[in-house]
């Protein structure tokens, strides 16, 4: 049996390996193990509606997550680990019992509402903590990670395994819903077909979820190690024709018919939280030139952009949730800072104001596609697997290979160097390399 390598290069093997947040954030684990933290929390909310990967992987490799947390607890000299997830998943709760048994682990069970695995949500969830605004986890003496992250993290440190694969569940219009584990470079229509192929004669995805997923028509895009799931729709439903609506009219649309409600800013998770975050103040702004519309604008730098207030709290359909994105761009490229930290205060109607994802899926129309999506146990074939260099956060991976290389799986194919933001990419498999781009690897399966 290998020798567990010491706390001390727990950094170095975090980042050697490629682990990045797996939950859709990207961020390199290795920088978040800098900082010390009193407590960690491993995140199995996966609040986004009809996607089901971390009860997946929770199911089957539960000892792997507990084991991760223990290891990032050990890393940031934790005195507290907290393993977050939903109640309502009892196989889920009775799996991760079982796994915490003796470990001192605590399973903390989430009621099921929108966005629960917000950081900011979730660390106040966990330990009644806040993080002040503008603020990381750390600032509140906590850590945060994506559950398959964590798996990811006991891996490398365990087996000195890279992260080549990624848990991503395939939703929505679709024949064979199912949650797949695929290499990473696996393009999405190989996806698709897997899960029985697409219900509707014009599919596209929303590839992260219903609520904060980007629009995909490319269905050659490649799976990285950060996605987090597929939504297939076809193009006339609503929250496609929502997503392609032009910034011009969307602001048009917002400055004739806002009425000033107010339902936004009053659903808004950061606002319930006591964050200086109120979009119906941001929508003001599209009235406004100059200086005001600035002053405006600012109320939107504490967004976290989790579409609430666009896709379930305006009773005109309007889109303040893009108009504080736009906004928070804006401020923060004229070098906008938030004011110096102070506490927040929790409003005393949070509670009541939580979203029950059941009446947020209704509101979305996606009320048809509420099923699971369970665990195929199956490899998905392709000929070529399509390596992206920017799968994290920073800056892109070079190639360290060239075309007619043959490459063994694990191996390092692309790096950054030591003093920059990012992380190295390996091979999914073995193979020999068929065309290398700035942004792609294209790799022959052998």
């Amino acid at each position: 049996m290998a020798t567990r390598p010491p706390v001390a290069d727990f950094i170095g093997i975090a980042r050697r390996a490629g682990i990045v947040g797996a939950g859709g954030g990207s961020f390199p684990m290795y920088v978040k193990l800098q900082a010390a933290a009193e407590v960690v929390i491993a995140n199995g909310a996966e609040c986004e509606p009809l996607l089901h990967k971390d009860k997946q992987l929770m199911l089957r490799h539960a000892e792997r997550v507990v084991r991760g947390l223990q290891l990032a607890g050990e890393a940031v000299g934790a005195t507290r680990l907290i393993l977050s997830v939903k109640a309502k998943y009892t196989d889920v709760v009775a799996a991760v019992e079982q796994a915490t048994v003796g470990t001192g682990v605590e399973v903390h069970t989430l009621d099921n509402f929108y966005p629960s695995g917000d950081e900011y949500v979730l660390v106040h969830e966990a330990t009644g903590r806040l993080i002040p605004t503008g603020g990381l986890p750390r600032d509140a003496g906590c850590l945060v990670q994506n559950v398959e992250t964590l798996a990811n993290f006991a891996d490398a440190v365990e087996s000195n395994t890279p992260v080549t694969e990624s848990w991503v569940p395939v939703t929505g219009a679709v024949r064979e819903p199912s949650t797949f584990r695929v290499k990473v470079g696996t393009p999405y229509t190989e996806l698709i077909h897997a899960a029985g192929g697409a219900a509707v004669s014009q599919p596209v995805i929303l590839d992260g979820g219903a609520m904060m997923g980007r629009l995909v028509t490319d269905f050659d895009t490649p799976v990285t190690k950060a996605t987090s799931g597929l939504l297939v729709l076809d193009t006339s439903h609503e929250q496609i024709r929502r997503r392609t609506m032009p910034r011009p009219r969307v602001e048009r649309v917002g400055l004739s018919a806002c009425d000033q409600c107010y339902f936004c800013t009053e659903f808004c998770p950061r606002f319930l939280l006591g964050h200086p975050i109120e979009p119906h103040k941001v929508m003001r702004s599209l009235g406004f030139v100059c200086t005001s519309r600035e002053y405006w604008s600012e109320w939107a730098a504490a967004c976290c952009e989790c579409n609430l207030c666009s896709l379930y709290a305006c009773p005109e359909d309007l889109d303040p949730k893009n108009i504080c994105t736009w906004s928070k761009q804006e401020v923060l490229s004229r070098g906008y800072t938030f004011p110096e930290p102070r506490d927040v205060e929790v409003h005393p109607l949070a509670e009541s104001r939580k979203v029950p994802l059941p009446k947020l899926i209704q509101r979305l129309g996606l009320s048809e596609y509420d099923q699971p999506a369970p665990y195929a146990d199956r490899i998905i074939e392709t000929e070529r697997l399509f390596v992206r260099l920017d799968q994290h956060r920073g800056k892109k991976a070079a190639a360290t290979v060239a075309i007619g290389d043959h490459i063994e799986a694990g191996s390092v194919i692309a790096s950054v160097t030591s003093d920059d933001l990012g992380c190295p990419v390996h091979a999914p498999c073995a193979g020999r390399v068929h065309e290398v781009s700035e942004d792609v690897i294209t790799i022959e399966l052998q």
